[in-house]
């Protein structure tokens, strides 16, 4: 993979992100625009590169909110291992598939920061910090998912200039086409 690339789309989509932020709410829910672009990393990228990649996107994240930094981190971390896992068997490029994979990482994201908004004040002794609210992050989690085809669409318009190679190479054997016949 090509990381200048990654960091180019991982930039452009924050920018987008902070942007659109006031403009693009729904149900006093904003769409995650890094979580499709990790989902798409992770579903097409090597896994070690995927997985680095997944957290590097959740630290953009964490230098634009107002958590505690590493939470987004660890979170896409997560929702990159989920991705990985299941990507030998989804269609790579289909919409239904960047929807279901989205909504799943999406909803894992959403887990860990409700887990964090409501053991944070309890840990730290806070009494005046905000309750959890599990309404607004199902609607960002939905919202998001509701995005991602066509954040993926126009990131297999460029899937090329990201080089992504495949996760193993296959030995030629015996007999095959492709190599090299003694003449």
């Amino acid at each position: 993979m090509y990381w200048i690339t990654f960091f180019i789309a991982g930039y452009t989509a924050l920018a987008l992100q902070t942007a659109l932020a006031g403009y693009i709410h729904i149900a006093g829910a904003a769409p995650d625009l890094l979580l499709p672009l990790a989902v798409f990393v992770c579903i097409n990228a090597r896994r070690p590169q995927a997985l680095l990649g997944a957290v590097i996107l959740g630290l953009f994240q964490d230098m634009f909110s107002s958590r505690p930094l590493g939470l987004h981190a660890f979170a896409y971390g997560l929702a990159g291992l989920l991705v990985v896992g299941a990507r030998p068997v989804v269609h790579r490029d289909h919409p239904l598939t960047c929807f279901a994979m989205t909504l799943a990482a999406a909803g894992m994201v959403a887990a860990v920061v409700l887990v964090n908004q409501w053991a944070y004040p309890r840990i730290h002794r806070l009494a005046d910090w905000p309750a959890a609210s599990v309404a607004a992050e199902a609607y960002r989690a939905a919202y998001t998912a509701f995005v991602a085809p066509a954040v993926m669409a126009a990131l297999n318009r460029v899937r090329r200039l990201f080089g992504f190679r495949p996760d193993h190479v296959f030995a030629p054997r015996a007999g095959d086409a492709w190599r090299e016949r003694r003449t």
